[in-house]
């Protein structure tokens, strides 16, 4: 028999009603036509352009992947912590790093849920693929823990999928369930209607289709800049 006791007991029965992403299996195919896998080595451009205005001394990145922006702020003498769902990730990115001479990050791989993050205080979190592949409630405790670890004053960088883009299409939260989705895409207003409850926006914009020797950006995503209200 299964009982509901707490919340997290609440959150892992609404888990068993969506569907997953092997992230694993992803990694080591490698036969999606993602950006990220093609550009493993290039930081996001909207990354890039923050450093070049702000001041951070450390920086959190979640679903870091193979560690292209982690290693980026590393190399420019920011210390970063960078996580992923994705063993073979970790260890591509881990490799990446002693190639790269980024001595300043340290990856690790689990589920962000899972990690107890409570003593520490980021400059800078960064987000370029956890959001918009989050269920309902997990998107809740997830802008919490965003939220919590920041520090006063402190950035939050994210970029997700823009509804209406390369098919990706926005999802009823309730019938997120009901399809059993793997991820959504989301609309410039209901970007600002959620994280405006804990963050003041700062940037919301389309991103450009932008590769060059050293940075990238899609289309396809909306790039967000959040200061912790």
């Amino acid at each position: 028999m299964n009982f509901i006791n707490t919340i997290e007991d609440l959150y892992n029965m609404l888990d068993k009603y969506t569907e997953g992403v092997d992230w694993n299996t992803f990694y080591a195919k490698r036969d999606k036509p993602a950006p990220f896998l093609k550009y493993n080595k290039l930081p996001d451009k909207c990354v890039v352009d923050f450093i070049k205005e702000h001041n951070i001394r450390n920086a959190c990145e979640f679903g870091c992947g193979e560690g292209r922006n982690a290693i980026f702020l590393a190399k420019n003498n920011v210390y970063t912590e960078a996580y992923d769902l994705s063993e073979i990730a970790i260890e591509n990115a881990k490799r990446i790093a002693r190639e790269s001479r980024a001595e300043k990050v340290v990856f690790k791989a689990g589920n962000i849920f899972e990690l107890d993050l409570r003593d520490k205080k980021f400059d800078l979190i960064i987000d370029s693929g956890i959001f918009h592949h989050l269920t309902p409630h997990r998107r809740l405790q997830y802008r919490d823990m965003v939220s919590e670890i920041l520090a006063d004053n402190g950035y939050f960088i994210l970029l997700c999928f823009a509804a209406g883009e390369d098919g990706a299409d926005e999802v009823d939260d309730y019938e997120f369930y009901k399809c059993r989705q793997t991820g959504t895409a989301f609309t410039r207003e209901r970007l600002k209607e959620f994280w405006k409850l804990k963050f003041d926006i700062k940037e919301l914009r389309k991103g450009e289709n932008v590769v060059e020797a050293r940075m990238w950006e899609s289309e396809f995503l909306y790039i967000c800049v959040l200061k912790k209200a």
